[in-house]
């Protein structure tokens, strides 16, 4: 079934990017409704663990695809949603799932300022990019920074969307502008596949049940001249509950908080972005608790070489417990060059050192155990939007 809802969401992005190079006008229907949609497929070889799939022999199992619609109902509601098939080797089986579906209530709005609500499957806002983290035209490379964002760690589930409400606010004045957005979620169930990514396929065995409890998500943006310069402050707090068959170990709790400090300077030729993480974790068991400090951060810098042409360099630092830094810590590096020769259509070709295993989808490496400290990946990825 996963197969052919897989191909099924392919054939209509497919069918609708027809339509759209042939009538661009059914894309977007009228002012009050609008379709778009995105796909895009990455072939990854690496050499020490695998990444998405069997890498260390060639791996084409990464793929997005999705279709998202806006319906403007009246002047102060719209609904907006998306499905999306995601293939990321073990850790996604590109089945069709709705990303976000939500209602959009402006409960007020004048010329440079404004409030509302969104209730329904909403985006959280997480740093600069977790909210379009699925769309390679707004993430600056084929992988997400994997300090920050837990790319191969299997959290996208958690840190993308949350079932709740929002509340979101913004305030414009001359060339600066303010937005805020809090996102209070409500409890639900974390799936079997879930469970497997996140603690692994021997201890998932022992896992009968997995609840993510009241996640909270905030954040504060300023922007400023246009967009040449970004500050955000992004926080969140979320409890995952976990039933195993382990005598002693029936019930485990597990509580996360954390904040991440963001900071962009866009030039004519030059854009650097930098982003710090810090992120508390307090496991409870009947045998006492275990706290750990999970610290990360990257420095980017990307270059236009040409208007349809970018080179990026990123640096990456991720400690998984701060008080075993030297035991712990891993050290990225990512260089990369993105062509877009049409708005419509981008390829991006990623070049990965990594050392340390913070990052690695163990899900990928069970017969590849342990894992190796050296990864090196050569990543190349097409994409196309409308």
């Amino acid at each position: 079934m996963p197969s052919f809802f897989k191909n099924l969401i392919q054939c209509l992005t497919l069918g609708v990017v027809s339509l759209s190079v042939t009538c661009p006008t059914q894309a977007n229907i009228n002012n009050d409704l609008q379709f778009h949609g995105f796909y895009s497929q990455a072939y990854l070889l690496s050499d020490g663990n695998n990444f998405y799939g069997d890498s260390q022999r060639g791996s084409f199992d990464y793929s997005e695809a999705a279709i998202n619609g806006t319906w403007r109902a009246t002047p102060n509601l719209n609904f907006a949603g998306q499905i999306l098939s995601r293939d990321a080797g073990s850790a996604d089986n590109g089945s069709v799932k709705i990303d976000f579906l939500f209602a959009d209530i402006k409960a007020v709005e004048s010329d440079n300022s404004g409030l509302g609500f969104r209730i329904g499957r909403v985006r959280n806002a997480y740093g600069f990019y977790n909210d379009t983290r699925d769309v390679l035209f707004t993430r600056p490379t084929i992988l997400m920074p994997q300090a920050v964002y837990f790319e191969g760690n299997g959290l996208r589930e958690l840190l993308f969307a949350s079932d709740g409400a929002q509340l979101y606010s913004y305030w414009d004045a001359d060339e600066n502008s303010t937005s805020f957005n809090l996102t209070m979620g409500r409890n639900s169930s974390l799936s079997a596949d879930t469970i497997n990514i996140l603690f692994g396929p021997r201890a998932a065995a022992f896992i009968h049940k997995g609840e993510l409890r009241t996640p909270i998500f905030g954040q504060i943006l300023h922007s400023r001249n246009g967009g040449d310069t970004k500050f955000a402050l992004s926080i969140l707090d979320a409890q995952i509950d976990l039933h195993s068959n382990l005598g002693s170990f029936a019930e485990l709790n597990l509580d996360a908080s954390g904040y991440v400090l963001s900071a962009q300077k866009n030039l004519a030729t030059w854009s650097f972005t930098t982003e710090y993480s810090l992120i508390t974790t307090n496991f409870h068991s009947s045998q006492g608790s275990q706290i750990q400090e999970i610290e990360a951060a990257y420095l980017q810098a990307q270059y236009r070489l040409r208007p349809t042409i970018t080179l990026t360099g990123r640096y990456e630092l991720s400690v998984l417990d701060r008080d075993r830094r030297n035991e712990t810590d891993s050290h990225n590096l990512v260089v990369g060059a993105r062509w877009t020769p049409t708005p419509n259509w981008i390829v991006d070709v990623n070049v990965y050192g990594l050392r340390g295993t913070s990052g690695i989808p163990a899900i990928d490496n069970e017969e590849n155990m342990p894992l190796n400290e050296r990864t090196e990946i050569f990543g190349i990825m097409l994409g196309y939007r409308f």
